[in-house]
């Protein structure tokens, strides 16, 4: 059985991080950390996927990455994550460690109380707001969208000292960093229009952007923590951003 699956991360200005699967309805956890998201996305993967076995029903397959962003709950996520869940357990096992996380502080502080079938049932219908995410140009979408040509695949990496570091494969030397996920692939946008820009002014010729399952395949991805999509300024007026944005001579 193939245990990983490709998660959407959000977050909203002052929410956690939440991990959703666009493969397994209903499969959602949350984080405090980007990391800790990671963590709990793996739990609670290994828990739906017991779940669903348990009571008969099929599996549903992975899909590919760029499925993923093609997802129409990837419209407002701020990245990707390629999760595998834990090992399978016994029965007994599983149904302990479900018993004592339903008990624990750590469920009551996430999630309350669970929500009884006709509560469910009531819950009213919204309109989820569009994430802030979007004015950063990371609203992820497929690669292949009009206006690819300044829509590139970036991974994400985290040091030891927890700062991120967004890099772009297809683009050695294009890079952006700082202490706080969404800042830094803020700073990611413009650091993808001056490296294009920089290309196009010294005649380099601009590599078309590989798709996501490609760039995830790429040797840089195996410590990854995310995979996010930028799509560059369209164009500036001056150069005053120049000296102020993360790029880099040397790629992660």
């Amino acid at each position: 059985m193939e245990r990983t699956y490709v998660g959407l991360v959000h977050k909203d200005p002052d929410s956690d991080y939440g991990v959703s699967f666009p493969d397994l309805p209903g499969c959602t956890t949350v984080g405090s950390t980007i990391a800790e998201a990671r963590e709990m996305a793996r739990e609670v993967l290994a828990l739906y996927m017991e779940s669903v076995a348990a009571d008969g029903d099929q599996i549903p397959p992975p899909g590919s990455p760029d499925q993923a962003l093609a997802h129409e709950d990837a419209f407002d996520a701020i990245a990707l994550i390629v999760v595998e869940a834990l090992p399978e357990r016994t029965e007994e096992e599983a149904c302990a460690e479900l018993e004592a996380f339903l008990a624990s502080d750590e469920y009551q502080e996430i999630y309350g109380h669970p929500l009884g079938e006709d509560e469910l049932d009531d819950l009213p219908d919204y309109e989820e707001p569009v994430s802030a995410a979007l004015s950063y140009g990371i609203g992820l979408r497929p690669v292949t969208d009009a206006g690819a040509n300044r829509i590139y695949a970036a991974l994400v990496h985290e040091d030891p000292d927890r700062n991120f570091i967004v890099s772009f494969p297809d683009l050695p030397g294009c890079i952006a960093t700082g202490s706080v996920l969404e800042e830094t692939c803020k700073s990611a946008r413009p650091a993808l229009a001056c490296h294009l820009e920089n290309m196009a002014a010294d005649g380099a010729s601009i590599p078309d952007p590989r798709s996501a399952s490609d760039v995830l395949a790429h040797p840089d991805a195996a410590d990854a923590i995310a995979l996010i999509v930028v799509e560059a300024l369209s164009g500036r007026k001056d150069d005053k951003q120049r000296s102020a944005i993360g790029v880099g001579s040397t790629t992660i």
